[in-house]
């Protein structure tokens, strides 16, 4: 966790979440992210944003469970040899 990379103020950036696969399902994942929460409330923070694959469901679902909204969407076309 750090800055926001476009250095909004008072957004922390979450870089990366990952969870070992014999740990998943267990609440490991929202208890990193509370506690992430509480680390970023306690040093002036007042938001935190981070980015997660849109096919990775099982993520987007424990973030929007704990407020975390959508702010932005990727989109990208493959293109076929010319």
């Amino acid at each position: 966790m750090g800055p926001h990379p476009q250095e909004l103020e008072g957004v922390a950036w979450i870089w990366d979440v990952e969870v070992d696969g014999p740990f998943r399902g267990r609440g490991s994942g929202r208890a990193a992210m509370l506690l992430a929460e509480e680390h970023a409330l306690a040093r002036g923070y007042r938001a935190l944003a981070l980015n997660v694959f849109g096919f990775n469901t099982t993520a987007r679902g424990l973030y929007e469970s704990l407020g975390y909204e959508t702010t932005a969407v990727q989109m990208r076309k493959e293109l076929g040899t010319l």
